[in-house]
C-alpha cells in the first residue's frame, strides 16, 4: 500500500491539477500493473481514499470545461506524506519489496543530489551487511533439525538479488556523482509536455 500511495501522490504532484483518467493512463505507461501490483481499476479508488484522508484536494470543474469532472492536487499534508514515503523507500533496503525502490526512482528528482548520493551510500552499506550475514544465516538453517534443508535456497535467491542490486546501486551512485540526471535546485532535464497536458484536459471521459 505504501508503494501505491507514493506513486499516486507523486503522479498527482507532477501533473496537478489532474484528472483520474489522466493519472491512470500515465501510470499504465509506467507498467505499474506489473512491477507494483497495482490493479488499474483501483487507481480511482486510491485517489478517492487519499482525498478522504486529506492528502489530495478534489476540484470539481465548472462550466469552463466539463462540469462534474474531478481533478486532484496535493494538499499540504499530501506534500508532507509524499516526501516522507519517498525518503522511507529510498533509505530503506527491503529485498522482499523491490517495488519500493522502483517507485522512489520515479521521483528522485524532487530531492537534492547530495541527499540522493548519501542515501545510495547508505543502501550500499545495508546490502553489504546483509550479504556478510548470509553465511551465518545459512548455518543456522542447516543446523536446525526442524527446518527442511532446501529452505536455505530461499536465502540464496535473496542473496543473488542483493548482489545484483548492490552492483546496480554502485553504478547508479557513480552516475549521479558524475552529474547524470537532474535533481532539486538544478536545471530540470525533463518537464511534462504542455501539449500533452492540454490534450488530457480536453479529452472526453468516455
Amino acid at each position: 500500500m505504501s508503494t501505491t500511495r507514493l506513486l499516486l501522490l507523486g503522479i498527482v504532484r507532477i501533473f496537478q491539477p489532474a484528472y483520474g483518467y489522466q493519472l491512470r493512463r500515465e501510470l499504465l505507461t509506467w507498467n505499474v500493473q506489473d512491477w507494483a501490483n497495482i490493479n488499474p481499476g483501483s487507481i480511482y479508488t486510491g485517489l478517492r481514499t487519499l482525498a478522504k484522508h486529506g492528502y489530495l484536494a478534489e476540484i470539481e470543474e465548472g462550466p469552463d470545461h466539463r462540469a462534474g469532472r474531478t481533478s486532484y492536487k496535493l494538499t499540504a499534508d499530501g506534500e508532507t506524506e509524499f516526501f516522507s514515503l519517498l525518503r522511507q523507500h529510498l533509505w530503506t533496503v527491503d529485498g522482499f519489496h523491490p517495488d519500493r525502490m522502483q517507485a522512489a526512482l520515479s521521483f528522485l528528482y524532487t530531492l537534492d543530489r547530495y541527499e540522493v548520493l548519501t542515501a545510495l551510500e547508505s543502501r550500499i552499506e545495508q546490502i553489504e551487511a546483509q550479504l556478510q550475514a548470509m553465511p551465518f544465516n545459512e548455518q543456522q538453517i542447516q543446523q536446525d533439525p526442524g527446518t527442511p534443508n532446501q529452505v536455505v535456497e530461499m536465502l540464496r535467491i535473496g542473496a543473488a538479488r542483493n548482489q545484483g542490486e548492490l552492483q546496480w546501486t554502485r553504478d547508479f551512485r557513480d552516475r549521479v556523482a558524475t552529474g547524470d540526471y537532474s535533481f532539486a535546485g538544478e536545471a530540470p532535464d525533463w518537464n511534462p509536455d504542455p501539449a500533452l497536458i492540454a490534450e488530457w484536459r480536453d479529452r472526453p471521459t468516455s
